[in-house]
């Protein structure tokens, strides 16, 4: 968790190696603290963010600015997960 509140960029190898993890345990890890409320997975691309407003971009999208014909997995840190994490100083 502490690695996603940097909010970096990072593929799921870069996170599982920094994290000292295989891709596929971080995977199992990342649902888990999904299905906790610690994280949550923000998909980018053709399906535009939760925020966006719109379900599929077409052409352009003015909500996020954000269009490409890939899909990219995102994972951040909720509000229970920041929380959580600040009870934990320093780990």
């Amino acid at each position: 968790m502490e690695v996603l509140s940097r909010k970096e960029s990072l593929s799921m190898t870069q996170l599982a190696t920094e994290v000292g993890y295989s891709v596929r345990e971080l995977e199992s890890a990342l649902e888990q603290m999904e299905h906790m409320g610690y994280v949550r997975r923000e998909i980018l691309g053709q399906a535009c963010s939760p925020g966006c407003g719109i379900d599929q971009c077409s052409g352009h999208c003015e909500g996020c600015g954000f269009l490409s014909t890939e899909a990219f997995t995102f994972w951040v840190l909720t509000e229970k997960g920041q929380i959580i994490l600040s009870q934990y100083p320093g780990r």
